[in-house]
């Protein structure tokens, strides 16, 4: 009797530490399991361009996505970024998109081209490097990209600073680039820090205002 009790607690045991190493790990289960942009159109987590092209022997679009470490901005901000209208080589949501961690200070680099390109290959890409590649055939189409955060209105506050994850904390630069002519046309981005406020509605008071701001600053949209 004695012996069966304790193979049942070893069994109880068992299960509450594996219990307890699953809720431990789930967070970033979670966040490892994103492979496509989420579903939403909310104003607060999306950023878009309107134009995007990938020519084979022409032209590919890149863009750049940093993170300005501004007072409003967590450190760490989640995106998920994708073309729309392009056939891309793998056909699907994650064919299409890019998803990646910026972190505060840092800048990442997406590359849209034909996958036959000479120099955008898997040799260029890293942890800060994303490729998403298009089939062989001219491409056109727009960018769109979102928040991971699904409350991109609520806030941490450091320091007496309320602190927000989202992509209106970030920069967004991208160009199409016209290879034989080394040249190329700039992309606007709707949504990022660059049209943003300063994050509270203090229009004519510059200064900042405790458990909101350290002044002026970027803000969500």
């Amino acid at each position: 009797m004695n012996h069966q009790i304790s193979n049942t607690e070893k069994l109880y045991f068992r299960g509450i530490t594996g219990l307890i190493f699953f809720l431990f790990l789930s967070p970033n289960l979670v966040i490892g399991q994103v492979l496509s942009v989420p579903e939403t159109n909310l104003k607060s987590r999306v950023v878009i361009s309107a134009y995007a092209q990938a020519v084979p022997n022409d032209s590919y679009t890149f863009i750049s996505v940093s993170h300005p470490s501004l007072d409003t901005a967590q450190t760490q901000i989640g995106v998920g970024l994708e073309v729309i209208g392009m056939t891309t080589l793998v056909n699907n949501a994650a064919g299409r998109a890019a998803i990646f961690t910026v972190d505060a200070g840092e800048t990442h680099r997406v590359f849209v081209a034909n996958v036959s390109h000479s120099t955008i290959n898997s040799s260029i890409a890293d942890s800060k490097t994303h490729l998403i590649f298009t089939e062989d055939s001219a491409q056109f189409g727009n960018v769109r990209a979102v928040g991971l955060n699904e409350n991109p209105s609520n806030s941490v506050v450091v320091n007496n600073v309320r602190k927000f994850n989202n992509l209106s904390q970030l920069d967004f630069w991208g160009v199409i680039f016209i290879e034989s002519s080394g040249t190329g046309f700039s992309m606007e981005f709707l949504g990022d820090a660059h049209d943003s406020t300063i994050g509270r509605n203090h229009i004519n008071v510059l200064d900042g205002a405790t458990g909101v701001s350290t002044g002026v600053g970027r803000g969500i949209n």
